[in-house]
């Protein structure tokens, strides 16, 4: 996990900044009746343990800032607006997600808007997106829908839906979601909370109506929207929207396999080389590849 890197990072740190001063004698950093642990103990072991994949994250970061910038007031306003959003639970959730502190979790946001830069550099969003993504904020569908693995039992349902069998039993017959107990229901639901395919089709139907075969990660969706109704609490308007709506829309589109390949192809164009002998061969990258 990231805040284990940063956590590490911190140590590390100090392991080559006392590496650094070139002290004749430790200090001592533990004592006990027992016997006692010098800092360059705690340090070696550290390096021993962490060395490897600090030293890749330190190198990463300093490659992506050479090349992104990220505002600190915008990084400032983010963490303000998470804070608005969680509320009291705030203190709760640095705890739950492993960060010992507000400082963690804001390197650990950082790093992640990095990644974004990375990742969406060649992406778009087109204004006809965010209009539609906008509209789709301001409604909620219920829908239900039955899950399986193939095309061609999804194709099966449909067929046997159109012959009169009740959704709500071929869900419960056939579906391998665990709305199949409750006939697929899934309940009201709007923008961002289906994966994308899945929430495009479910948008685009009619009350009533069913859709074909609809592919996620999870297998083979049939959908049947119940029932259409606008948002009760009001939302921002479109100009003020917007900025938040492009991020959410390039966000939905970044492949995670392709951040890592532009990643690793930045740390190549960079050239790297590591001074420190049990470390390095770890920017070698295979040339064939």
């Amino acid at each position: 996990m990231k805040w284990k890197v940063l956590m590490v990072t911190l140590l590390f740190g100090l392991l080559l900044s006392a590496c650094s001063e070139d002290n004749e004698q430790s200090d001592v950093a533990v004592e006990s009746t027992v016997g006692e642990i010098t800092e360059e103990e705690f340090y070696e072991e550290l390096k021993e343990r962490h060395g490897e994949e600090v030293l890749r994250a330190m190198t990463t970061r300093m490659i992506l800032e050479e090349r992104y910038d990220i505002p600190q007031e915008e990084l400032d306003q983010e963490v303000e607006d998470f804070k608005d959003q969680v509320g009291d639970q705030f203190e709760q959730f640095l705890l739950q997600q492993g960060f010992q502190n507000e400082a963690e979790f804001r390197e650990a946001l950082y790093q992640s808007r990095l990644e974004f830069e990375v990742a969406t550099e060649d992406l778009d969003v087109s204004e006809d997106e965010i209009q539609e993504h906008y509209e789709r904020m301001q409604t909620e569908v219920q829908a239900r829908h039955i899950l399986v693995d193939e095309e061609e039992t999804a194709l099966e349902v449909i067929e046997l839906y159109e012959q009169g069998d009740s959704f709500e039993e071929l869900a419960s017959e056939y579906s391998s979601d665990g709305s199949a107990d409750n006939g697929g229901d899934l309940g009201y639901f709007t923008v961002g909370q289906m994966v994308e395919p899945f929430e495009d089709a479910a948008f685009s139907l009619e009350i009533g109506e069913i859709s074909e075969p609809v592919e996620s990660q999870f297998g083979y969706h049939v959908i049947l929207v119940e029932d259409r109704r606008e948002l009760e609490d009001e939302i921002g308007s479109l100009e003020e929207m917007e900025p938040q709506i492009r991020e959410e829309i390039l966000a939905s589109q970044v492949d995670p396999q392709e951040l890592t390949e532009r990643i690793d192809q930045l740390m190549r164009d960079a050239e790297i080389e590591v001074n420190l002998e049990e470390f390095e061969n770890l920017f070698e990258y295979d040339e064939t590849e």
